[in-house]
């Protein structure tokens, strides 16, 4: 199972993978808002968390995040129920 931290850090790094920024760029508190990612960026992260995790997750399962760190969260209660 991964750990919070752990899903956490695939988050930080599928949005800094598609945004083009450094990892450390993408902290757990900020918002969704923040990073302005539109729909066609949250399948490419989703694509990237599958890829790296094998765990399918559609972009509509982000849909009440509003945090990076709730994004991690979805991911990691996804994990965990696998």
């Amino acid at each position: 199972m991964t750990s919070l931290d752990s899903a956490t850090s695939v988050v930080q790094s599928a949005i800094a993978e598609v945004l083009s920024v450094p990892s450390d760029q993408v902290k757990p508190s900020a918002t969704i808002a923040d990073h302005q990612l539109d729909s066609l960026e949250w399948v490419e992260i989703a694509v990237i968390i599958e890829e790296r995790l094998g765990i399918q997750l559609a972009p509509a399962d982000f849909a009440g995040a509003k945090t990076v760190a709730d994004v991690a969260g979805i991911l990691h209660s996804a994990l965990a129920t696998r």
